[in-house]
Order: structure tokens, then sequence, then C-alpha cells
């Protein structure tokens, strides 16, 4: 502990107060980082992994009931099918409102231009061709439905980590803090031994 006579008692008490300020600059600047990307991992999760799941079940709701229909033929078959068909539209739609990975748009944008297609063959009265297309459009929903889940997963992945920095670096700061106070106690003392060194000199009587 001799390093504490070294140093100046308020000198070196300054010093690690701007140590302590500086820590609690860099940790306000870590938490707000980090609670905006928790932030927009939890809303990428809501909205473009949820709420495109949402969509797929949808979607593949209205190709079940479209082939329904075409196996009943009920007297308002047609009315029914335009119905589905544009639904199946509007859901398009919002589907491409979220955020796409690459896989996922390649998936989609087979899976839409099989919709295209089945609205082409139910209104030429293909219903053979209608038939195969949404098996095949029932495919591409279960890859994107997969997907969906692989981009869930490392979502929550990338949270996870988040939180376990911010608990390592917590920890970090309160060995810091500690280390500091006891860093200032021993300046402390060391300044009141040198005042009761500097009482016991006897004066000079010359």
């Amino acid at each position: 502990m001799k390093w504490t006579y070294r140093i100046p008692n308020k000198l070196g008490t300054s010093l690690l107060l701007m140590v302590v300020l500086a820590l609690v600059l860099v940790n306000n600047l870590r938490e707000r980082s980090n609670s905006k990307q928790l932030e927009t991992a939890f809303e990428s999760i809501y909205a473009d992994r949820l709420m495109a799941e949402s969509y797929i079940l949808s979607l593949s709701e209205q190709l079940h009931q479209i082939q329904e229909l075409l196996e009943t033929s009920p007297a308002d078959k047609d009315k029914a099918l335009e119905q589905n068909l544009s639904e199946i539209d509007r859901i398009n739609l919002l589907y491409l409102d979220t955020k796409l990975t690459e896989d996922e748009e390649r998936h989609f944008d087979h899976f839409e231009t099989l919709t295209w297609e089945i609205t082409k063959s139910l209104r030429e009265g293909k219903h053979k061709r209608a038939i195969s297309d949404i098996d095949a459009a029932l495919r591409d929903l279960h890859l994107l439905s997969e997907i969906q889940v692989s981009e869930a997963q490392s979502l929550l992945t990338k949270t996870a980590q988040i939180f376990r920095s911010g608990s390592l670096i917590s920890q970090f700061e309160i060995g810091l803090v500690i280390l500091i106070g006891l860093m200032v106690q021993g300046m402390l003392f060391a300044s009141k031994s040198l005042q009761v060194r500097e009482k016991q000199v006897p004066e000079n009587l010359n």
C-alpha cells in the first residue's frame, strides 16, 4: 500500500471520481444500445415472424377451402371461389409488408406466382391444373413456416446474448466499483497517517 502515500489525496480522489463518472457514462450508453437492440428484436419477432406465421396459416386455410369447394361443387361455388381468391390477394399484400429474408422472398415469389396461376386456372375452368398448383402452393407455405421458426429462434438467441453480455459487464462494473472504493479508503487512511506523523514531529525550539 506504499502507492497510497505517493498520490496526493485530492488528486487521487479526483482521478477515481473521474473513473466512476466515465464508467457510469459508458454504462448508460451501453444500456441504451442494448435496450434499442432488444426493442428491435422483439418488434421483429412480433411483426415479421408471428404476424407472418398468422398470414401463412390464413393462406393455408383459404387454399384448403378452395380444395373443398372444388371437391363438393356447391351451388354458389363460383362466388365462394372469388371470395377466397380475393382474400388470398389481400393476405399476400400484408405478407409483403413484413421483413423478408432472401430465402423467404424466393419462396414467397414462387407462392405468389402459383396463386396467380390458380386464379387463372379456376376462372378458365381448369380445375385439375388448379388443384395441382394448390398442392405446390401448400408446400411453399410449409417452407415459409419453417423459415419463420428458424428466424424467430435466431432472434431469441440474439436477445439471450445481449442479456448475457449485459450481465457480465454489470459484474465487471461492480468489481471495479469495489476496487475503486478500496483505493479511496487506502488513500484516506494514508492521508490520516501522514497527518498524525506531522503532529508527532517536535517543533524546532532554536
